[in-house]
């Protein structure tokens, strides 16, 4: 109910907005954006590796483990797991040197697994964009055919 200060004729028609249907809407609309976000929202799955416990299991010893390194220089060093030394390549060669190991790992039925390791001075922009370059690999759309990892470093090199 709301009251008039004068001004008018009585009985007149009176322009003065009545605010409770409009507060009723906008509750009702707050109830239905509340009802339907946490439908509308995606949830996305994250595959996090374990870590093996060498005491109980060693890791097959068949598997490659194709390992990327960046230097401070951005220089690259790639191993193959079954070279003694790893293979100083150019970032523009990485893809070219990578696409016929992943292809013999899927020939192999392995799976395809790029461990990616950096020096703590190489901006994080640059070991991105290798990871971003790995994973472009892919042929599946979402490019999830290859797994990336960063390598691990030692609890004694942290401190």
């Amino acid at each position: 109910m709301s009251m008039s200060t004068g001004g008018g004729k009585p009985g007149g028609l009176q322009a003065e907005i009545n605010v409770t249907p409009l507060i009723d809407v906008l509750l009702v609309l707050l109830i239905i954006f509340l009802v339907v976000m946490p439908i509308m929202m995606k949830m996305e799955t994250l595959e996090v590796p374990r870590n093996i416990d060498t005491d109980q299991e060693m890791p097959d010893p068949n598997a490659s483990q194709l390992t990327v390194f960046v230097k401070p220089d951005l220089s690259i060093d790639f191993s193959d797991g079954l070279s003694e030394s790893p293979m100083p390549i150019s970032a523009s060669d990485l893809v070219r040197t990578l696409r016929p190991k992943l292809e013999a790992m899927a020939s192999n039925g392995n799976a395809k697994v790029v461990f990616v390791d950096f020096d703590p001075t190489v901006p994080w922009k640059e070991v991105v964009g290798t990871m971003d370059q790995i994973r472009a690999l892919a042929a599946d759309v979402n490019h999830d055919e290859i797994k990336v990892a960063l390598k691990v470093k030692d609890a004694d090199l942290r401190k």
